[in-house]
């Protein structure tokens, strides 16, 4: 008889369990549009590597933050052409 309530019990936590909206999971635009969101989502990532870092949301905020820095480091100024009327040449 002991056993009907702890089924129970674990019957109704599991239920609640199931109930819980999941987070959404955004794309590699959205956090590429959205620097608070993104760099909170990595910090959160960080902060729990064991069992966040595989998510969608961790992995497309990483995606996200790698491209801006790659397009950061990648933005230089061309050079004005030293050639001033090329087809004098």
């Amino acid at each position: 008889m002991r056993i009907l309530p702890v089924a129970v019990v674990l019957a109704l936590g599991g239920a609640l369990v199931a109930c819980t909206p999941p987070t959404p999971a955004h794309d590699k635009a959205y956090y590429l549009a959205h620097a608070d969101e993104r760099t909170k989502t990595i910090a959160g990532c960080r902060n729990d590597p064991d069992t966040s870092e595989k998510t969608p949301n961790c992995v497309n905020a990483a995606v996200a933050a790698g491209q801006v820095e790659s397009d950061r480091f990648w933005a230089v100024k061309k050079p004005k052409s030293r050639v001033t009327n090329p087809n004098s040449l």
